[in-house]
């Protein structure tokens, strides 16, 4: 019976490993994504309430990621284009530290990526030249570690996703290319660039969208455009975790097409650039379909989704006035979430004039009413800190 099982785990390894689409996806939860049913979230349905603050202290055009743990934030912050470096803030918003130094790592490249390790320290990679540090979280740097690359196209082909296990590392190819018939869209190699294990090739496949991918415990996930499943990458081994059914909707887009003209491109392709992230409760992203947007919420306790493509915000608005006024568009950051909170980040200026169009759509009585119902609003709006991105968060339930 043992020589049994092992065949048939060999053969299901190496069926993921050569091709796309052996497994049946009734093996894996289903995620359901129908524009047509799509409907208005109600914001008191998912969230029991919401929290608002300004990161201040320290100056900076964007925020990229930010990260909370034990009264902390932990922001990667872009001051210019490929110039980043990373911030604590304490619980009020008020700047701490910089985490690292331009010493820490190459001075020609620069960190895209921060997230908590399970040991609870701050890992950070770095570009071009892929670079993993590790810091504590009182900006100790503790590890440097070079990742790499043995291979001459990978320079301009492959994009490093993150660390699988010890000593090794998911890499991914960026587009498909004329001649790639040889190659994978996947490898997993070990920091010094040897390839212990590679995944679906690339032969006769065209030019389409973008997979994506996002950090989920100790695995790297990825949603495969080509076969429509959420694979886990945990060291040299890769399995199904959901199967995304896009139903009459499943055309591929045709990315060479939407090089020429983006417009025939979306009006060709079924549901397209499928964002995907998930916390202990939901498998939450977003997608594309002909001219606009659409979000999904599958609930992993009942494997229900549903489709939004607007939102009745009754947590902060529980007035009578036009809902698109503040903020305008609340699904810019619906991928940025943890297991408690979903962050929707505001520009100083943006933030601003999304309040000032509030306070011009209400009566001085409803102006009143908000003013006391959301003083802590209030005070981020009357302070006005030109420097200062505002972060928005809304509680799961």
């Amino acid at each position: 019976m043992m020589n049994i099982r092992l065949f048939f785990y060999f053969v299901c390894f190496f069926l993921l490993e050569r091709g796309y689409g052996q497994v049946k996806s009734s093996d894996v939860p289903v995620i359901r994504l129908c524009p047509e049913e799509a409907q208005t979230l109600k914001m008191s349905e998912l969230f029991t309430g919401y929290r608002v603050m300004s990161l201040k202290g320290c100056s900076y055009t964007s925020v990229k990621n930010i990260l909370e743990r034990d009264g902390r934030f932990i922001a990667l912050c872009e001051i210019s284009f490929g110039n980043n470096y990373i911030v604590e803030f304490d619980k009020s918003g008020n700047f701490k530290r910089k985490i690292g130094s331009n010493d820490d790592c190459d001075k020609y490249h620069y960190v895209h990526n921060i997230f908590f390790e399970p040991n609870g320290t701050l890992g950070v990679y770095a570009s071009s030249n892929p670079e993993y540090l590790n810091y504590s979280l009182d900006g100790k740097l503790n590890c440097h570690r070079a990742i790499k690359n043995t291979i001459e196209t990978w320079d301009r082909y492959f994009g490093l996703e993150g660390c699988v296990g010890d000593d090794l590392y998911l890499w991914r190819y960026r587009w498909l290319d004329k001649g790639d018939s040889e190659s994978y869209l996947l490898k997993v190699i070990t920091t010094d660039g040897r390839v212990v294990q590679q995944f679906f090739p690339l032969k006769d496949l065209k030019k389409s969208d973008k997979s994506s991918f996002y950090r989920y415990g100790g695995a790297i996930k990825l949603y495969n455009v080509y076969d429509s499943y959420i694979y886990s990458v945990e060291e040299d081994r890769i399995k199904p975790s959901y199967y995304v059914d896009k139903g009459k909707h499943s055309a591929l887009l045709d990315f060479e097409l939407w090089l020429k003209d983006k417009e025939k491109a979306n009006q060709e392709a079924g549901l397209n650039c499928i964002m995907v992230n998930e916390n202990r409760k939901y498998v939450m992203g977003s997608y594309f379909f002909k001219e606009r947007y659409y979000y999904f919420v599958h609930d992993k306790s009942n494997g229900k989704t549903d489709n939004y493509v607007s939102i009745d915000d009754d947590i902060l608005f529980s007035l009578s006035f036009p809902i698109k006024y503040f903020p305008s568009v609340y699904f810019d950051s619906w991928n940025n979430f943890d297991d408690h909170y979903i962050y929707f980040y505001y520009r100083p200026r943006d933030f601003t004039r999304k309040v000032d169009r509030l306070k011009e759509h209400l009566s001085p009585s409803g102006w009143d009413e908000f003013c006391r119902k959301h003083p802590d609003i209030i005070k981020i709006y009357q302070e006005n800190d030109r420097d200062a991105f505002v972060i928005i968060s809304y509680k799961f339930r």
